[in-house]
């Protein structure tokens, strides 16, 4: 199967763990058209002139062939796209729509249900196809050799108003995780606890971060409604205890206080962090479980065999998750 992913190449990773999971799935026959320039000339001709270089883009894509084309999120240019019943698009975070946005879209998934209602007024119902979540890329996402010398606590993600209020919360509560991210020298809080920050840090590192700290704090930003966010399913990936503020979207991905702690304020939060931090043996299972769930459900390879189920024939369907339960089989051994 041909398939083309038309999308930007965030710093979170999105984009770039979505195409290696498609050349894992069909080598050879995915493409990726970046809707963000990714080169020096092609940054030069966007910003001398954006409009163009975006019609360029979608005219590009016009001009593909593929079986299958996902767009990762919406952009204003993509109401030149021709309508063709073999496009896909997943919006995440907050989606802001026009009635007409989506025309060219066939099937249409939603990251965080909370915004559903909006979308529903902005599309064709017969083309919604409901919540499709956030996942883990094990290639990537797997646990690193724990450091000797492990500290409490950590964060790690950008900043924003709602996490101020945990990350305030627990330095009140003497909890004082170590957070990484672009609050460092940029944030009032970083001077009020200046040795509590670290700078922000490529995706690649995340994992060695973790092994040298004995919990994870996942806070979610304030866009995130009823959903969750990439790093529910990446700590679980990572194999370190997670503790989670709560959103009525994440028990549906994973079992709360099994597998996830779980917060509904910051001193429950606390408190929480020191059981974890008291009782290892018990976080780490809580951690394995989380784990085992991640690769059993929450993976991208799991979310393209849900986007490109309908362009499978059942044949082609059963091998292509066999190959996924051998990939990641093979990704989970090599942990």
């Amino acid at each position: 199967m041909k398939v083309l992913l038309v999308a930007k190449p965030w710093k979170g990773g999105l984009a770039r763990y979505l195409f290696d999971a498609l050349q894992d799935l069909f080598p050879g026959q995915a493409r990726w058209i970046s809707t963000y320039p990714d080169s020096p000339a092609d940054y030069l001709a966007y910003r001398v002139d954006k409009r163009k270089w975006l019609r360029e883009r979608v005219a590009r894509i016009n001009a593909s062939d593929y079986d299958y084309a996902l767009f990762i999120n919406h952009i204003s240019a993509f109401r030149q796209l021709r309508t063709d019943r073999k496009h896909i698009l997943w919006l995440t975070d907050a989606p802001t729509l026009a009635k007409g946005d989506c025309a060219a879209f066939e099937h249409i998934y939603l990251s965080d249900t909370g915004y559903e209602q909006e979308l529903l007024q902005s599309i064709d119902p017969a083309c919604y196809r409901g919540e499709l979540a956030f996942a883990c890329h094990p290639k990537i996402h797997r646990p690193v050799p724990s450091s000797t010398n492990q500290a409490r606590c950590c964060f790690v993600g950008n900043k924003d108003h709602a996490r101020d209020v945990w990350l305030n919360g627990l330095i009140a509560a003497n909890v004082r995780p170590i957070i990484y991210g672009n609050y460092f020298l940029r944030d009032a809080l970083f001077w009020q606890h200046p040795t509590l920050f670290r700078p922000a840090l490529p995706n690649a590192k995340m994992g060695e971060v973790y092994a040298h700290y004995r919990v994870a704090l996942n806070l979610h930003a304030a866009v995130v409604r009823h959903g969750t966010n990439m790093r529910s399913f990446e700590c679980a990936a990572y194999g370190i205890p997670q503790v989670a503020d709560y959103r009525n979207g994440l028990a549906r991905h994973f079992t709360p206080d099994t597998e996830i702690q779980v917060s509904h304020a910051p001193a429950e939060m606390a408190q929480q962090i020191n059981m974890l931090l008291t009782q290892p043996e018990a976080a780490a299972h809580m951690a394995e479980r989380a784990r085992q769930r991640a690769l059993a459900e929450h993976t991208y390879y799991h979310r393209l065999l849900t986007l490109l189920a309908d362009g499978l024939s059942p044949t082609a369907y059963t091998a292509c998750r066999q190959r996924v339960t051998t990939l990641i089989t093979l990704q989970g051994k090599s942990a």
